[in-house]
């Protein structure tokens, strides 16, 4: 969502542990420090929302196309303002420190067109549409992760290196694009490896609004490396603008990438190399995810290797997954998890364009259906870093989360979840 995976830290991190707001964690973009006091932005922003609930919520002239990109500009500079003041966690480096540096390979398909040089936050791949087709390729992307101790078991493909003082973050390296038949070949090799007991899964990370192809690269890394188990991350990257008040864009754009990405889904769904197939989605890819699959289910295409869906931060409406849930609620053979939070400050962006909650928000009710197990991530998804938004990708707890569920195959109570008092319906809840 709005300004994710945002500006780069510069040589303080705020980690805790591995993969935890390391350097390219989501926030805000901040070109310059606010001058105003919280609670005066909180105001201005409290007046322009209320300015837009008084005026007609179907209408969509100028001047309340105006009003919403105000209200978006007011919705960052409250969060820069939050994030400036925050006292970050400094992690102490010297010569005489090692830092271990995971090296994270992935893969990726992207309809994104390729540039040659960087535009504003993106590059190697920028915001507009290939004419036809898409990419393929591989990349590695190099985290920190301080935490790390030697020794420890890592993911199969991942290696470790250690420096003394380095000031280094996260890293993503210039893609290798590749035929098709080439990224098959990847898939092949990384399933040739496995332990012969140990099933092959693929997991399908699709990014959301606001963020360039690196980002998404560096998300999907974390997260990989986050959920600690052999898994190989593929990256399926849209065209997102990397602008808060190119929403409206990102919507047009992720609608026409639903047909371009389809049978790239397909082809990874049906691998003959492949036994599981998890895809973790996040913010508006979610909207992409629920209707590529509706339209899979329709052709009849083979899906019997998708095993979980995951939503996180979901910028979907209840009307949409309400019609499409008849017809993708039983496709993945394990089941569905939607992580909602009502810190989630970046979702406040979808409902400022839609006048709506998206499900992912539980501010006002926690959104469930049936056959999910819902869990609310309060707890652990502050809204100061990251707008809130990333907490998927920024907190341990959900990665190990998703491994209990999708490693173990452990319910929510095996977990350690509880149950959220909350009415109406039944849901879950993550706690530090």
């Amino acid at each position: 969502m709005v300004r994710l995976i945002g500006r780069i830290l510069k040589t303080i991190f705020r980690l805790a542990c591995p993969v935890w707001l390391m350097v390219g964690t989501l926030s805000a973009q901040c070109p310059s420090r606010p001058s105003a006091k919280l609670a005066d932005l909180q105001n201005r922003l409290n007046a322009t929302l209320g300015q837009l609930k008084s005026s007609s919520p179907g209408a969509q002239d100028a001047s309340r196309r105006a009003v919403q990109v105000k209200a978006l500009r007011q919705l960052e500079d409250l969060q820069c303002a939050k994030e400036i003041s925050a006292t970050p966690e400094e992690v102490t480096r010297s010569p005489a420190t090692g830092t271990p540096l995971v090296l994270v390979p992935i893969l990726f398909v992207t309809d994104r067109a390729s540039i040659s040089t960087p535009i504003d936050r993106h590059r190697y791949f920028g915001g507009k549409r290939r004419p036809d087709g898409v990419s393929f390729g591989e990349e590695t992307v190099t985290l920190p992760a301080e935490s790390y101790q030697a020794g420890n078991p890592v993911p199969r493909g991942v290696t470790v290196n250690w420096e003394k003082g380095t000031n280094s973050g996260v890293t993503v390296g210039a893609p290798r694009e590749e035929t098709q038949t080439q990224f098959a070949a990847a898939i092949h090799a990384y399933a040739a490896g496995r332990q012969a007991d140990q099933p092959v899964r693929l997991m399908i990370f699709v990014h959301g609004f606001d963020v360039t192809f690196s980002e998404a690269a560096a998300a999907v890394a974390r997260l990989s490396f986050g959920i600690r188990s052999d898994i190989l991350p593929v990256l399926v990257s849209w065209p997102s603008q990397g602008a808060v008040t190119k929403y409206w864009n990102d919507e047009e754009n992720i609608e026409a990438s639903v047909e371009r990405l389809r049978p790239i889904l397909s082809f990874l769904l049906s691998n003959p190399d492949v036994d599981e197939v998890e895809v973790v989605s996040h913010s508006m890819g979610t909207r992409l995810v629920a209707r590529i699959l509706s339209e899979l289910q329709l052709q009849g295409a083979s899906l019997a290797k998708l095993t979980r869906v995951t939503f996180a931060a979901a910028d979907l409406y209840e009307g949409e997954i309400q019609g499409l849930w008849p017809r993708i609620r039983t496709m993945p053979t394990k089941g569905w998890v939607f992580y909602t939070s009502k810190n989630d400050f970046a979702l406040l962006a979808s409902s400022i364009v839609h006048d709506a909650t998206p499900i992912g928000d539980s501010r006002t009710r926690v959104f469930t259906l049936a056959s999910v197990d819902t869990v609310d991530a309060s707890g652990v998804a502050p809204m100061l870093k990251g707008y809130g938004h990333s907490y998927v990708i920024d907190n341990p707890l959900l990665p190990v989360d998703l491994r209990h569920w999708i490693v173990q195959g452990l319910s929510p109570a095996q977990r350690g979840l509880v149950k959220g008092t909350r009415l109406p319906g039944l849901f879950w809840e993550i706690t530090k």
